[in-house]
């Protein structure tokens, strides 16, 4: 029996093409994508959902034309610029309710996850009240370029919560390539 695969949104392919246009890469990338995965960039709201092949192919492309520092720029920028705006007043509601602390908006990835991806699962496992870890399980192996981006995408949520800075210590790849391990602490 097959293992169901994950989807990712239009939502984000329209985000990801918004931040190659803002490092002035989509040409570049573009040029290289296979024919399927540049027809779903030109259209990313042609479907709801597209499938996890899309993903890998734009993330594997950026890195392979940029290299790790602007793949995390790339990251950073989808959350801020596009994605962020979905989010943001619900990390504004939770981080007045529930205090200004990283651990407060790495409770909400879970959710926030959902919006971006369809059949990946994020957790949040506070340890202790400096330090955490949040683990995204993918249903299908993904390349190590996907901890690079949430190194990206992790820097946009630090920001938020002023005062308090936060770090990844680690980012390990488990589980046959399945699972994102991330260590936090501030």
């Amino acid at each position: 029996m097959a293992v169901p695969g994950f989807e990712v949104t239009g939502i984000f392919v329209a985000a990801f093409r918004k931040a190659l246009q803002d490092l002035g890469l989509l040409e570049q990338v573009t040029a290289k994508l296979q024919p399927s995965t540049r027809a779903v960039l030109d259209a990313p709201h042609s479907k709801r959902t597209h499938d996890a092949g899309v993903l890998k192919d734009l993330s594997d492309t950026l890195y392979a034309v940029a290299g790790n520092e602007v793949s995390q720029q790339h990251a950073y920028l989808m959350a801020r610029d596009s994605l962020g705006k979905i989010l943001i007043p619900m990390f504004k509601v939770a981080l007045a309710l529930t205090g200004r602390t990283p651990a407060t908006l790495l409770s909400r990835v879970p959710d926030s996850v959902r919006q971006a991806l369809r059949g990946v699962k994020a957790t949040w496992n506070p340890d202790g009240p400096n330090a955490g870890t949040l683990q995204i399980d993918y249903p299908e192996p993904v390349t190590a370029v996907a901890a690079v981006t949430w190194r990206g995408t992790l820097r946009f949520l630090f920001e938020l919560v002023e005062g308090t800075p936060a770090h990844i210590e680690r980012i390990d790849l488990t589980n046959e390539l399945r699972t994102i391990v991330i260590v936090v602490r501030w």
